[in-house]
């Protein structure tokens, strides 16, 4: 009876493994078509707004199909079934009337019977097994309808990676901008770590530098900034930064001490602070003052005296550039003129001081200066983000600017951008950035970026035409003009034009305003590419009067 059974039990694991191939022929190729036809939704999404490129789309659908492949062989997998159900489904299958399911019953004592009638019963159900054609009751089919699906989605797929996306250029610009923002985060980050740890900056002006790049921070890390968002967040903390720079410069201290700092250090007592003011060695100079205080009472009255009158030299070359040390150095001379070298100490520590805070100062300005340069390097990036041709953009806006003012007199004329500028009159140029400027009556400038150009005091008009001997054309006015000729327009009521000493020359000041407005009027506009804007706004800052 064993035997019997172990066949009956043998021929059921066949019929099942049969089962499971032809399930599998059905449901392997409807789980890929499941994963190509979301590829598919995904490409025509990515068609109508920027999601992915095309190479992108082709690879998602791959792998959306093999994902939908491999769930399907999951499924099939998972189908495991025990002795009892695969009798049922040969019942169904081959049309056993529940033979094969009462057998198993049977033989696992799952049902109460008597040894002869299980063991006809089970003699039955062989023999009714023994009678079924597997091939024909259990046949492999194909689903040609899932496979001519499966085709379409694919040339479907084909067609989406092959046919350019006009919603590509647009993900890519959005792409290399959010990538660049990203690189900006991390200069910025870099840059407020490299000012903290600068020794040379007190806590007070660290606090002032990374202000400005701490709020560039918080403004790029928000996420899902547009181009023209993050290129304003970069342009207001480079303005705070130039802000600093500025009330901080000393630029025009240092020219100056060039001269103003000859007269000590000719002299043999004061030759360390003569020498280092000259250098625009501020800190330097501040050291050397305070030495000088503490040399003083070692010196003879001859050498006061002459000491007295470099010093006041000095104060007098810099009262009209920094007149707090100018005082203090004059304080000094009088002082020391006056027989009071205590008093005459005092003032000298009291310029070793201001002389210490203008090396600070310098130090703040520099390390702003640099802070903004790269701030505004991070804007042009942001802003050129996406530019298929900002290389070729960029050379051309740096070698091709032209000048816009043009100046005719005696007025002295100074140009100052980049690119190449021509002023007339007396005046010289200067480029910013890499630029140089030359020539008396003509000023070039060349080097940074944007276009730039040349201005005098005054700005060139044309030659105004005097019409006066030339015959008009006769018309015949109404009598009611002759009578009154305001009722008829104010031209008739008004007296010929005299012509004097009229002037061609029209002042810088009042021009500089209108072409400045109509500048500021056009970067409204969206024609003016978004890279371009801030050298427009750079050029027309370096031309204020």
């Amino acid at each position: 009876m064993n035997e019997r059974f172990e066949e009956l039990k043998q021929q059921l694991r066949q019929w099942n493994g049969r089962r499971r191939l032809r399930d599998g022929l059905l449901w392997l190729p409807r789980g890929l078509l499941l994963g190509l036809l979301l590829g598919v939704v995904v490409a025509t999404v990515a068609r109508f707004r920027p999601l992915l490129t095309n190479q992108e789309v082709g690879l998602v659908a791959g792998g959306l199909g093999l994902v939908g492949l491999l769930g399907a062989v999951i499924w099939l997998i998972s189908q495991r079934r025990d002795l009892l159900q695969q009798a049922r489904f040969a019942d169904r299958q081959f049309l056993l009337k529940e033979r094969a399911s009462t057998a198993v019953e049977i033989q696992t004592q799952l049902l109460d019977a008597n040894p002869t009638f299980a063991d006809l019963q089970l003699n039955d159900t062989l023999t009714a097994v023994r009678r079924v054609v597997t091939q024909a009751m259990l046949p492999f089919t194909v689903n040609r309808q899932d496979w001519l699906v499966i085709l379409v989605a694919i040339v479907l797929l084909g067609t989406a990676v092959l046919l350019p996306n006009t919603q590509e250029a647009a993900l890519l610009k959005s792409r290399a901008i959010q990538e660049t923002i990203a690189e900006q985060v991390e200069a910025l980050e870099a840059l407020e770590e490299e000012i903290i740890q600068n020794p040379e900056l007190t806590d007070e002006q660290k606090e002032e530098l990374t202000e400005p790049i701490q709020s560039a921070l918080e403004g790029l890390e928000q996420g899902n900034l547009s181009q023209e968002e993050a290129v304003a967040t970069l342009s207001e903390a480079e303005a705070d930064l130039r802000e600093l720079a500025a009330n901080n410069d000393q630029s025009n201290l240092q020219q100056s001490l060039q001269d103003a700092g000859q007269p000590l250090a000719e002299n043999q007592n004061s030759q360390s602070l003569g020498q280092n003011l000259q250098n625009g060695n501020l800190s330097q100079a501040g050291a050397a003052a305070a030495q000088l205080a503490d040399s003083l009472p070692t010196l003879s009255d001859e050498e006061l005296a002459e000491l007295a009158e470099d010093l006041m030299e000095t104060a007098a070359s810099l009262q009209n550039v920094d007149s707090e040390l100018a005082n203090e150095l004059a304080a000094a001379a009088e002082a020391l003129q006056n027989g009071d070298v205590a008093a005459a100490q005092q003032a000298l520590q009291q310029a070793a001081g201001t002389l210490q805070q203008r090396a600070q100062s310098s130090t703040t300005a520099g390390q702003a200066n640099a802070a903004a340069n790269q701030l505004g390097e991070g804007r042009q990036e942001v802003a050129q983000a996406g530019q298929g041709s900002q290389s070729g953009q960029g050379e051309q806006a740096e070698g091709s600017g032209q000048g816009q003012g043009q100046g005719q007199g005696e007025g002295q004329g100074q140009g100052q951008g980049s690119g190449q500028g021509q002023g007339s009159g007396d005046g010289s140029g200067q480029g910013q950035g890499a630029g140089q400027g030359s020539g008396s009556n003509q000023g070039t400038g060349q080097g940074g970026p944007g276009p730039g150009g040349g201005h005098a005091e005054n700005v060139f008009a044309p030659d105004l035409v005097d019409l006066s001997d030339f015959e008009g054309e006769d018309v015949e006015l109404p009598a009611e003009c002759l009578a009154d000729p305001a009722s008829c327009g104010g031209l008739l009521s008004e007296n010929p034009t005299e012509f004097g000493d009229e002037q061609s020359i029209v002042p810088y000041e009042q021009v500089f305003g209108d072409y400045r407005n109509a500048a500021n009027e056009a970067l409204a506009d969206d024609y003016i590419p978004l890279g371009l804007k801030g050298y427009i706004r750079d050029y027309f800052s370096s031309l204020e009067p």
